[in-house]
């Protein structure tokens, strides 16, 4: 019998959620089906943009996300909630008094659900690929740390890709002259080409939770307004922190 999650989103949240719903496969000795609801108004703040607009889930995002989740060995399905009786509703934690802009949201969870403490470990979800000669950038319209000058990047001398929407896309290339977009058919695909990179270079993102679960090598702008993305990988808070990262990556 299995132990049954509900979230509803956002995705990253929903990534970094997997060290807690594996704690909890380990305390109950069961595997996970994994509930998501759709169409969850999101609040944000007026200045920030979402790239689903109003909601923090949606059908196209779940789509994306099931592949991605279903290669976790602790998850035996992944379902659109419609009510089902769940075990764990993963969404306590925004009913908790605690800052949501700043700590570690893989501990989040924790917090909503102490008993998985003893069994958490803070380790990577994913299977990371063989790493290949080329760097990965993914930087949303989200959480943007204005310290940064993503120019440096033109000094690069290996292929340079970049992940994420159209409009970010552009906004990237207008700094970054000969990156180039990515597109895959879904975020397992995308897990894939992130993890092979020789670096990823990412802010606070879904983009960069699916990096952090990877294990793989990884720069993550930190956005200081909401510092609640710890990451194990390097940090970049500054310019000179950006180009120390790329010096010893030999990059630059």
């Amino acid at each position: 019998m299995n132990l049954k999650f509900k979230h509803s989103g956002n995705a990253g949240d929903i990534i970094y959620s997997l060290n807690a719903i594996r704690s909890a496969c380990d305390l109950h000795d069961k595997n996970a089906i994994l509930y998501l609801k759709l169409d969850e108004p999101i609040q944000l703040h007026p200045a920030f943009k979402h790239p689903l607009g109003g909601v923090m889930l949606n059908r196209y995002m779940f789509d994306n996300l099931r592949p991605l989740l279903l290669e976790c060995n602790f998850i035996d399905d992944v379902v659109i909630y419609t009510n089902q009786k769940i075990d764990y509703d993963l969404d306590k934690f925004r009913k908790i008094s605690f800052n949501l802009g700043a700590g570690d949201i893989k501990k989040w969870y924790l917090y909503a659900f102490p008993e998985l403490q003893e069994y958490y470990e803070n380790s990577p979800i994913f299977i990371s690929s063989e790493q290949s000669d080329y760097i990965v950038v993914n930087r949303s319209e989200r959480y943007n740390n204005g310290q940064l000058d993503y120019s440096i990047l033109n000094q690069v001398q290996i292929p340079i890709y970049f992940v994420g929407t159209d409009t970010e896309f552009k906004l990237m290339k207008d700094i970054v002259w000969d990156i180039q977009h990515k597109k895959v058919d879904n975020f397992l695909e995308l897990k894939y080409f992130i993890s092979a990179s020789k670096l990823f270079i990412g802010n606070q993102s879904m983009c960069y939770s699916i990096a952090e679960q990877t294990g793989c090598n990884r720069l993550l702008e930190v956005y200081f307004g909401c510092p609640n993305v710890i990451t194990q990988g390097w940090e970049m808070f500054n310019q000179e922190g950006f180009e120390y990262a790329l010096k010893q990556n030999n990059l630059i």
